[in-house]
């Protein structure tokens, strides 16, 4: 039987993709695939958000799971096994380069999820890099066109950090690399044998937990305050709801966990919070306040590394609403909002 049908616009970009990326041998495949998928969804009895089994069309007898459904917030994702942290070590402070934290939100989610329907404590951190970035593109372009929508302004997108640029294969891999994190091998001078070291948001807030097994395959589990956090509602990913990337409620989460669990970070946002507050307003300015913290090795920030920190503890300080901005022209300022002046003081002790 044939069937003719329309299609919009944005459902044939994310098919072109889909195609272009070799997931699917040719259209025909991707739609009989959907059908079969929707077939399925159709005859189930009892189906429960992300835990619905899919085909792929390179698996059509073994159902796995849609990468869409590993971004729902289910009432059972309190069931998931946690973990401690690994004694692997890990900055007590953001790179500059992580310079959003709802990109965080996704890979706690899909995390959860993914261990959630795994049952165990550990899953490859390749899968939840591969994962987590798939579904980080496809919520970022529907989240980028509707910021375009609403004319939204540079600092306020919330989709700034996720992989949505042209560029896909680039894209995606500093996305796993920024957010999802990575074990990075470190060069001791004078040892034959190399250390390892913890990169990445998710892990340096101590959300997730990265381990090696005896073949140095990396294997991720996430910790109390990852999962705490992947369950707190969010208004974008529950409600479509893009006025700001957090609830109140996940903020307070975070501002909370940053003064006890990751000291370097909170020093950080004091230098800039403080700074504003003392009329140091301007990009210029605030890199000389980062200057004053030293790398976790006691030494100073070489080249434009203070330049790019800087950057990245202002963006995200304003993603969770404590710095605003002012545009006079080229020329930009900053100023403390009511909860940057509450946060500050709680700061005050460290």
């Amino acid at each position: 039987m044939r069937y003719i049908l329309d299609i919009p616009p944005e459902l044939v970009e994310k098919i072109n993709e889909y195609l272009r990326s070799k997931k699917y041998n040719s259209l025909h495949d991707f739609l009989i695939t959907a059908i079969q998928n929707q077939v399925y969804y159709e005859s189930r009895e009892e189906v429960s958000g992300y835990e619905v089994p899919v085909m792929t069309s390179s698996s059509t007898t073994a159902p796995v799971v849609n990468a869409i459904h590993l971004l729902k917030l289910s009432p059972r994702l309190s069931e998931v096994k946690t973990v401690p942290l690994s004694d692997l070590p890990r900055h007590d402070y953001l790179w500059g380069q992580y310079n959003r934290l709802f990109p965080v939100k996704i890979v706690t989610r899909v995390a959860s999820n993914l261990l959630r329907i795994s049952g165990t404590e550990q899953i490859p951190l390749l899968e939840l890099q591969e994962k987590s970035a798939e579904i980080a593109r496809d919520l970022g372009k529907d989240i980028a066109r509707k910021e375009r929508s609403m004319g939204r302004k540079r600092g306020e997108i919330i989709s700034a950090g996720l992989p949505i640029g042209r560029k896909q294969e680039k894209t995606e891999s500093r996305f796993k690399n920024q957010f999802v994190g990575y074990v990075a091998r470190i060069k001791v001078e004078g040892e034959h044998t190399p250390e390892f070291r913890v990169e990445g948001a998710a892990p340096t807030l101590k959300f997730l937990s990265f381990s090696l097994d005896e073949k140095n395959t990396v294997n991720v589990g996430i910790t109390d305050s990852g999962l705490k956090f992947s369950i707190l509602p969010n208004p974008v990913t529950e409600s479509q709801d893009y006025s700001a990337p957090f609830s109140t409620e996940e903020i307070e989460f975070l501002l909370e966990h940053i003064v006890s669990e990751v000291p370097g970070e909170a020093k950080l946002i004091r230098l800039i919070l403080s700074g504003v507050k003392e009329g140091i307003a301007t990009p210029e300015g605030l890199n000389e306040r980062i200057n004053s913290f030293k790398k976790d090795n006691g030494k100073k920030w070489e080249g434009n590394e203070a330049i790019t920190m800087r950057v990245g503890v202002v963006s995200r300080v304003g993603e969770l609403g404590l710095l605003g901005r002012r545009k006079d022209g080229v020329r930009v300022t900053y100023e403390l909002t009511e909860l940057g002046e509450k946060y500050l003081a709680k700061l005050g002790d460290l």
